[in-house]
């Protein structure tokens, strides 16, 4: 029984010829002088018959290469041949023996006398065919999929060119500066986790005695919850808002009760926190009402900590639950410092989370600070945690002083 050696199997040139017929790749085969010797079908398919190829000829001529076809010269000699990717890495493997693979090429072919922009890769091997050392040169036609990638690439220069206006559109929302109102001065930060996000915060003077304020964060984070998060601070500036109809004063805990009806999860298919409140900046009597959000932290002036802890389930959960409100006498120099959970809950590189105790502590660190500088002080130690992290959530941060 004769047996067959698949080394010599493999450097036979019928094996070769009829590897070549059975590969999708466009596959031509040259020698030391660059001259092509033998082409596969697909590489005939790929340049239209690849002008009736005939064997012994150079890859411009064989391909219509446009330099080749412009300047009527042979392949390797027109006045680009010595920028060209393909020819430089044939020359690199045929003398350093050095293989190529999926090399890009962008080049502009005649085919039927038609210039055709053509997107390729190729990869190149030493090879030996009828006794003699070769190139094997596998092309492979990308154009579809490049052309994909650049419809891609527009439609997303569109996308972000949207999420540029509506960034644009959220932070108009937020406050352009801190209200000249005598008895409180503010600051704040916001960093949203993505181009746009789900937070919004704001404050405005109710009339000459009193401030209201709010602060939300809605589930999720983009597009959807932007959206939202814009419908809510509308409704706030509408008459179901602080401000009510006629100037005349809804109080927090109304406010919420209407929000939960407005803005019911089955309508929306989202749910978001929310802190509301009012201060009298005569008597420092705040007034508040908190559905799911955070509990406000105050910084007395005496060095001590309380936390405005009394709320109701989030708006959109569904509970039949009222939304009540409570009060909290502030003193002179007490800052409230208000905040979205983004901010206790970034994580470092180990994944730890940077922790509402953390947050504590930096804030009675640095209370002696004015509020401005407390608030940055408090971003930056964050900022500081996550360094080398990304942010999964949007941070809001906003903190109010009392002079009284």
């Amino acid at each position: 029984m004769m047996t067959i050696d698949l080394d010599d199997l493999r450097e036979s040139n019928e094996f070769l010829n009829l590897t070549l017929d059975n590969i999708d790749a466009a596959v031509l085969i040259a020698d030391d002088s660059l001259q092509v010797h033998q082409v596969n079908d697909s590489f005939l398919n790929l340049f239209d018959n690849a002008g009736d190829f005939s064997g012994l000829t150079t890859f411009g001529e064989a391909t219509g290469c446009v330099n080749a076809v412009i300047e009527n010269k042979r392949c390797g000699a027109t006045s680009q041949c010595a920028h060209c990717v393909l020819q430089r890495s044939l020359i690199e493997t045929m003398v350093e023996n050095v293989p190529v693979d999926r090399r890009s090429l962008k080049r502009i072919f005649y085919i039927n006398g038609e210039p055709v922009q053509k997107y390729l890769q190729f990869s190149t091997r030493r090879i030996q065919y009828r006794g003699r050392s070769m190139l094997l040169v596998m092309i492979y036609d990308v154009s579809d999929i490049e052309q994909q990638r650049k419809e891609l690439q527009k439609k997303q220069q569109l996308l972000d060119r949207d999420l540029e206006a509506a960034a644009a559109i959220q932070i108009s929302l937020l406050p352009k500066q801190a209200p000249r109102i005598e008895a409180v001065q503010a600051a704040w930060k916001f960093r949203p986790c993505e181009q746009i996000g789900g937070d919004i915060f704001n404050f405005q003077p109710l009339d000459n005695d009193h401030i209201g304020l709010y602060m939300l964060d809605v589930c999720g984070h983009g597009v959807p919850a932007a959206l939202i998060s814009v419908g809510v601070s509308q409704f706030l500036n509408s008459g179901e808002g602080l401000l009510g109809n006629n100037c005349e004063l809804m109080s927090p805990g109304t406010v919420l009760n209407s929000l939960d009806r407005a803005f019911p999860f089955e309508r929306f298919d989202s749910y978001f926190t929310i802190i509301c409140m009012i201060i009298d900046t005569v008597t420092g009597m705040l007034t508040y009402s908190c559905a799911g959000h955070p509990a406000p932290i105050v910084l007395r002036g005496d060095g001590s900590v309380a936390e405005l802890d009394q709320r109701g389930p989030m708006i959109g959960s569904g509970v039949p639950a009222p939304y009540d409100q409570a009060e909290f006498q502030l003193r002179s120099d007490d800052k409230i410092f208000v905040y979205t959970d983004g901010l206790v809950e970034v994580r470092d590189r180990s994944g730890q989370p940077y922790t509402k105790q953390r947050l504590l502590n930096s804030l009675k660190h640095n209370r002696h600070l004015a509020i401005t500088e407390l608030i940055d002080a408090a971003y930056t130690d964050t900022a500081t945690y996550w360094q080398g992290s990304v942010p999964e959530d949007d941070i809001s941060i906003l903190g109010i002083e009392y002079t009284g």
